[in-house]
C-alpha cells in the first residue's frame, strides 16, 4: 500500500484542531522596543551599549522583531565603523507593545505574597517551638 492511499483513507474531520495559545512578549524585546522607542533611530550596538547586553543577543533580538514588525530597517548611518561596513541604523515602526511595566508589577505583587506567606509561616514556627518548650 502506498503512502498517499494511506493517507487518503484518514478521515481529517475527526482530528483535534491545534490549540492556539496567545503567546507574551518576553521581557527582553519589549525592554529594546522601549529603548528604541526613546531613542527615536538606533543602531544595534548603541542599543545593547545603552541596556548593558551583549552585541549578539541584542541582534538577536532585533531580527526577531523586525519578522513581527515591530522595527524596521531606515538606512545605512554615515560613519564607518573601522573598515567594515556601515552599521544599519533601525527605528520602532509604531506597533504597539505592551510594556515592561505590566511585567514588573506582577512579579512585585507575586513577591509581595510570597513575603506575607513566609511571615506567616515564620509566626506559626515560632508559635509551634514555644508551646512545644512549655509542654516539656
Amino acid at each position: 500500500m502506498r503512502c498517499t492511499e494511506n493517507y487518503a483513507r484518514q478521515d481529517l474531520s475527526v482530528r483535534a484542531m491545534p490549540k492556539k495559545t496567545h503567546r507574551v512578549m518576553p521581557m527582553n524585546q519589549r525592554i529594546v522596543l522601549e529603548a528604541l522607542r526613546r531613542r527615536g533611530h538606533s543602531t544595534i550596538g548603541a542599543v545593547a551599549d545603552e541596556l548593558d547586553k551583549s552585541r549578539d543577543a541584542t541582534k538577536h533580538v532585533f531580527i526577531t522583531l523586525i519578522r513581527q514588525g515591530y522595527i524596521e530597517q531606515t538606512r545605512k548611518s554615515e560613519a564607518k565603523k573601522g573598515n567594515g561596513r556601515a552599521p544599519a541604523i533601525y527605528r520602532w515602526t509604531g506597533k504597539t507593545f505592551p510594556s515592561s511595566a505590566e511585567i514588573t508589577s506582577k512579579v512585585e505583587q507575586e513577591a509581595r505574597a510570597v513575603s506575607e506567606a513566609i511571615t506567616v509561616l515564620f509566626a506559626a514556627m515560632h508559635a509551634m517551638c514555644r508551646i512545644g518548650r512549655l509542654a516539656a
